[in-house]
């Protein structure tokens, strides 16, 4: 039978013993070029991944139970030659971080091609910008296959990749885990899958307090997911263009389908403009929304269906702009403008829509509370008027007070 916990103490304490062999190798040297004595990103990432020190280096030797290589802010930015930062320790979780919590790091290719971090093993990146990569058939900025890849307080934005993931690519049953962390101004080629985040082969994509903005790719703006599940929450979806199908999201024959308090919004494409739904030919994909707003995206509808069975959308207090055939949908959805204020910080670590004073959203996404605050996190809580908002944003007088003062001289 299996061991059950009671305590979270006890939990806490095995999870620690579980780790008890991870070692901190500290980078002290920036760029890619190997420095005698020093410790480059490149050269922790061996550590990590060999237990050992790499010659001529002082980085601490890497443990079999998980490392964390920690880069120092002021040697922001790291500055990419060679090929991709490989993540391959069997031996544990790595992680790659700044070593200042909220003071994030850059890591760019600055020449030649390829991604710029590749994992095979398990991998979290906290407090990183990861930009100019290069991939043909491999993710852009990070390309991860068969393993769990987590982003914390991360940006990956610039990045191409010529077919999949101009952003991020994951694929072999692999789940990729975002929060608070943006992907955004990545592309594929005109033929491409995934501007912003491609998986494939079964993997599931979960996001959490993040936003997917301004990527763009021959199917799937924002996200194109082949099979799998996707899970977003207190998320935004919001510019992303497709040269055919699926603005925001491009979907086809997921497994799994949900979202909650997500906004998808200013998204563009010739087919699904904000979603685009591919089915299996007898099984229709089952889309799960809870108080999620679909609206103002352009070219075609906001959902729609483009083959295989018909498909459900299901979930309650929904605000839907337009809807495509073969999608049926309970009766109840809003069909109003939701006054969107255009992108922008709005407090916390995302960009995020504003609702606008007045704005049909408010006080519409019924009297349940599905997260404790909207997508910008602690300090603006989920409920704050008679009932929670639609989308990614709560509203709150106080803050769009801020915010009309910020703008009223125009730059709205």
């Amino acid at each position: 039978m299996a061991a059950r916990f009671h305590s979270p103490l006890a939990a806490a304490l095995l999870f620690a013993l579980g780790r008890a062999g991870a070692v901190a190798i500290d980078v002290d040297t920036g760029g890619d070029a190997p420095v005698s004595g020093r410790c480059t990103l490149r050269d922790a990432i061996v550590a990590s991944n060999t237990h050992a020190t790499p010659p001529g280096t002082n980085c601490a030797a890497g443990s079999s139970g998980g490392n964390t290589i920690a880069i120092p802010p002021s040697l922001s930015p790291i500055e990419l030659t060679g090929v991709a930062l490989d993540i391959a320790d069997s031996g544990g979780t790595t992680t790659v971080r700044s070593s200042v919590s909220g003071t994030p790091v850059a890591v760019r290719r600055v020449s030649g091609s390829g991604a710029v971090f590749s994992a095979s093993q398990p991998v979290r990146f906290e407090d990183l910008s990861i930009s100019g990569g290069r991939g043909d058939m491999t993710g852009g900025g990070l390309s991860a296959g068969a393993t769990a890849v987590t982003l914390t307080r991360c940006r990956v934005s610039g990045n191409r990749s010529n077919y999949f993931g101009g952003g991020i690519l994951v694929s072999d049953a692999s789940s990729l885990t975002l929060v608070d962390s943006t992907v955004s101004d990545n592309a594929t080629g005109p033929l491409g899958l995934g501007g912003g985040i491609a998986s494939d082969d079964g993997s599931t994509v979960v996001l959490v307090d993040s936003t997917v903005s301004g990527n763009s790719a021959g199917d799937g703006g924002g996200l194109f997911l082949w099979k799998g599940h996707l899970n977003l929450r207190n998320s935004t979806v919001s510019g992303n263009t497709a040269a055919s199908d699926g603005g925001g999201i491009g979907t086809y024959q997921l497994d799994s389908f949900e979202l909650v308090h997500v906004t998808v919004t200013a998204n563009a494409a010739p087919y699904g403009a904000g979603v685009r739904l591919y089915s299996r030919p007898s099984v229709g994909t089952v889309m799960t929304a809870h108080s999620s707003l679909f609206w103002g995206n352009t070219g075609s509808p906001d959902i729609e269906h483009r083959g295989g069975a018909d498909d459900i959308l299901t979930g309650t207090h929904n605000l839907i702009g337009q809807i495509g055939d073969h999608i049926s949908y309970a009766p109840g959805a809003l069909r109003c403008d939701p006054q969107l204020r255009p992108l922008a910080w709005n407090g916390g670590p995302t960009w995020t829509h504003a609702l606008a004073a007045g704005s049909c959203a408010i006080d519409a996404g019924g009297t349940y509370l599905w997260m404790d605050t909207d997508q910008r996190g602690a300090g603006h809580p989920r409920w704050t008027g008679t009932q929670v908002d639609i989308g990614a944003y709560e509203y709150d007088p106080n803050d769009h007070a801020i915010y009309d003062r910020l703008f009223a001289d125009g730059f709205d």
